[in-house]
């Protein structure tokens, strides 16, 4: 079949004239995403400020919760929703600290940049031979970006608050809930209205300079700056003389450009205390923007890739002459070979509880592992420590107040959780002794410092802090150990090493790193509550976090337990532990570990810190703590150095490794029994990990002690989300394995007389839903997070606090306390029959 060609008039009819028409148009729309690419651009550090700031109100659950303490006015946790001048400060700080900056940053960078002002002038020729004055759109486009940019940092705020109620845990205290939902509402609220404040600020400003002595002022300023402005390239360019930044607006810019400098020297702990948690945000993210805009447009303008160069000068700097990670040391007061071996410790501990002659009359000993989890996991493992040396007060019962002045009563004897035989057979003042030792990871390693730092500090039976609790804390009044400890682990530890992060780890040079600042905020944090516990104290152990670790040997009079802080090697993925005990001992029996019975290794292809370092140094028990607690991002991996130039190893987080310090815990146990068979020891995990709970639950449920996974169905990015998500499940997998192994070993060896040998206390799962109990339901459910940080909110304290509380569902620990008040009571001759020695 012959096709005819088809006639061009005849096959475009119709078209002809559309067609240059429709592509005039779509070259016009792509010439706009052009000119708006072009502009972002060059205003990309303002950019990235404001998308930062989105991402982590939108996504970070520690971040939300900082909204927290702002919405509750930082005091009553029961309090009516009602607009605080708390809240109109964060609404001032955001304005000042991030929104103007942001804003004057963007305009400046668009004022001084050739590429805008060539395609402006095009523009606007362009428009003059139409018969118009100005190219409108690309005007509007100037104006609004920075506008819009500058509001967009409340919009960030209001979506933190927001975010923030649903992760609200549920609470008995339902006023204090239903408060909390209402200030943070009302919060949301506040900030959002910030949005359309300051793009109004930015409209009538131009009114207000055109105000006569404000304009003439202004002139005056810009006369007398002119060769600064011109020096550092800021000054209006000579086709726009009328600049909508003044003079005045790049003083400013220019002056806290000038106060972030001097914060990079200032002490951030000063700042950190005028400007805590939500109040730090804005500074953290408009602090470096005047200063990256302007190395930006400086790149640009020479065509010179400025920001890229300063990274990978930084980065070859740090590899050349090192960086400021480096784990602190100090001068020892004993060295290190002489710690306290095994043998020694077990026979002062069995002194400390008068069984020394008869150490089969002794009670059973405790070891304590402190699972990982930053505040979270120390505030938990102070808390449920000091549960149970608050047992005088558990015996007749007592009354709790909270933070807003309502009381909680507490019925005898634990809610009725110990016996009255158990009553009979323990001493309030005994308590502490029991515990042997304290196995920590992360967040409990530093509440293990914490706990052994307040024993130290005991000066009778008493806890050593004030009878007034301070703002950080939800309750009211410090009455008990629980109490004194749960204050200690409740300050503002975040702020202080976020700035850290943000300013001196940029830096560095002879600067102290964000783990020395964290470390330096537990050490004050102890030391205010310590010196203003007046005789309760012993005033020279107000600086107890901050002597060195080995510098207080045993003493049986007053028994601080033995610490054993795990955190992990970056040469070779073993523990590396850092502890007041000496790494090997000797027994006449097998060796647990293996190897020559004269030279027993306390823990298994674990690498001793101390051995490490000269044998002349020390660390401060906070750094102690650090070691075990260096997790991503919040805490560099640390250097140790053997010599003043040599690095023999980096430390990390000890739940890389494993989270819950529980390997660590039966090694100590088995090491107990070779030297001395008649000592049944006893394991009390402390974990705090939710999602974990509903794993063990789900694996015991199966019945084969294999868990059935169920991942989800669509995942992004799986390349790099699956190996992440896999390092960050492994932690708490191997944690439960330790678990499974070190109850297995503990039944073995005294289940025929001692059924309970190893209990877990937790932090319980809550469905998103509604924060009901998922635990024993067939088809698992989303469960709500659990800030994860160096702050820990009031209504988080409470939901920890609550945990051990008598309750009627199945998510409860009154199983597992109960069973800790039972073996504190116990004889170990008990569960060992009195096996003799060996």
């Amino acid at each position: 079949m012959k096709i005819e060609p088809v006639s061009p008039e005849i096959g475009l009819k119709g078209r002809s004239a559309e067609t240059p028409h429709t592509s005039r148009l779509l070259g016009r729309i792509w010439g706009r995403v052009l000119d708006f690419g072009l502009i972002l651009w060059v205003v990309r550090v303002p950019l990235a400020s404001v998308v930062l700031g989105l991402l982590l109100m939108s996504a970070v659950t520690q971040a939300q919760d900082v909204t927290l303490d702002v919405a509750m006015a930082g005091a009553p946790v029961g309090a009516a929703a009602g607009l605080s001048r708390t809240m109109i400060a964060l609404l001032a700080a955001v304005f000042l600290l991030w929104a103007m900056p942001v804003h004057y940053a963007a305009r400046l960078l668009m004022e001084t940049d050739k590429g805008i002002a060539d395609i402006s002038t095009r523009r606007n020729a362009a428009a003059a031979a139409r018969g118009g004055k100005h190219d409108l759109i690309f005007c509007l486009m100037l104006r609004l970006v920075p506008r819009i940019l500058g509001a967009l940092t409340f919009v960030a705020f209001a979506i933190g608050a927001r975010n923030a109620i649903g992760n609200l845990p549920t609470l008995a205290d339902r006023p204090a809930m239903a408060a909390a939902h209402d200030q943070l509402a009302l919060l949301s609220w506040v900030m959002l209205a910030g949005a359309p404040l300051f793009y109004a600020y930015t409209l009538m400003r131009g009114l207000f300079t055109d105000v006569g002595p404000l304009k003439a002022f202004d002139a005056a300023l810009g006369r007398r700056l002119a060769g600064v402005f011109a020096a550092l390239g800021i000054e209006a360019r000579p086709d726009d003389p009328e600049a909508e930044l003044h003079a005045t607006g790049r003083l400013i810019l220019l002056a806290y450009a000038v106060l972030v400098i001097v914060v990079l020297a200032a002490s951030p702990h000063w700042l950190a205390r005028q400007l805590p948690l939500a109040f730090a945000v804005p500074l953290i993210f408009g602090g470096w923007v005047p200063v990256l805009g302007y190395l930006s447009s400086v790149g640009r303008r020479f065509h010179v890739p400025i920001l890229t160069g300063l990274f990978l000068l930084g980065a070859v700097g740090v590899y050349v002459f090192g960086d400021n990670h480096a784990v602190r040391t100090l001068t020892a007061v004993e060295p290190a070979y002489r710690r306290t071996a095994m043998v020694q410790a077990v026979q002062l501990w069995m002194r400390a509880n008068g069984c020394a002659e008869a150490p089969a009359s002794c009670p059973r000993p405790v070891i304590v592992a402190a699972a990982g989890g930053a505040s979270r996991a120390g505030f938990f493992t102070a808390s449920v420590i000091g549960h149970f040396l608050d047992f005088e007060r558990h015996k007749q019962g007592f009354s709790f107040t909270r933070a807003d002045g309502s009381k909680i009563n507490r019925a005898a004897r634990d809610d009725g959780r110990f016996t009255p035989a158990i009553e009979q057979a323990l001493n309030g003042k005994d308590i502490a002794t029991r515990i042997f030792a304290i196995s920590g990871v992360s967040g409990g390693s530093y509440g293990a410092a914490v706990v052994a730092a307040a024993l130290a500090a005991r000066t009778g039976s008493a806890a050593p802090c004030p009878d007034k609790a301070p703002d950080g804390w939800f309750g009211g009044t410090l009455a008990g150990w629980r109490d004194c400890l749960e204050s200690m682990t409740a300050g503002d530890y975040l702020t202080a090493t976020f700035f850290g992060l943000a300013f001196h780890d940029q830096v560095q040079l002879f600067l102290s790193d964000r783990a020395a600042l964290l470390e330096q905020s537990w050490e004050d944090n102890f030391a205010r509550h310590v010196l203003a516990a007046g005789a309760k104290a012993s005033p020279d152990s107000a600086s107890r976090l901050a002597t060195p670790f080995l510098g207080s040997p045993p003493d049986p009079d007053r028994w601080v337990p033995f610490l054993v802080l795990n955190g992990t090697s970056v040469e070779t993925g073993q523990r590396i532990v850092t502890t007041n005990l000496s790494p090997t001992y000797a027994t006449t029996g097998r060796c647990p570990s293996g190897g020559p019975n004269a030279e027993c290794s306390l823990f298994t292809h674990a690498i001793d810190f101390h051995g490490l370092v000269r044998s002349d140094l020390d660390v401060r028990l906070s750094t102690a703590a650090t070691n075990s607690a260096r997790f991503p991002v919040i805490s560099p991996p640390g250097s140790i150095y053997q010599m003043d130039t040599d690095v023999v190893d980096r430390i990390v987080d000890g739940g890389y490794f494993e989270n819950f310090g529980v390997e660590s815990a039966v090694e100590l146990a088995k090491a107990m029994v070779e030297i001395e068979p008649r000592l049944a020891p006893f394991i009390l995990v402390v974990a705090n990990d939710p999602g974990s709970v509903l794993t063990e639950e789900r694996t015991a449920r199966s019945g084969s002690g294999v868990v059935v996974p169920d991942a989800p169905d669509h995942a992004a990015f799986t390349e790099i989300s699956g190996p992440v998500g896999a390092i960050g499940a492994v932690r708490s997998g191997r944690g439960r394995l330790a678990v499974a192994t070190a109850t297995h070993w503990l039944d073995a060896r005294f289940g025929d007389r001692c059924p309970t040998n190893l209990v877990q206390i937790k932090v319980w799962p809550e469905a998103v839903k509604d924060g009901h109990c998922p635990v024993g339901e067939a088809t698992p459910e989303k469960i709500r997070d659990v800030s994860m940080s160096w702050w820990l909110s009031k209504p988080v304290q409470m939901n920890l606090h609550e945990q051990l509380e008598a309750t009627a569902d199945r998510c409860n620990n009154d199983t597992a306390v109960a069973a800790v008040w039972a073996a504190l009571a116990t004889p170990s001759l008990a569960c060992t029959g009195g096996a003799p020695p060996r």
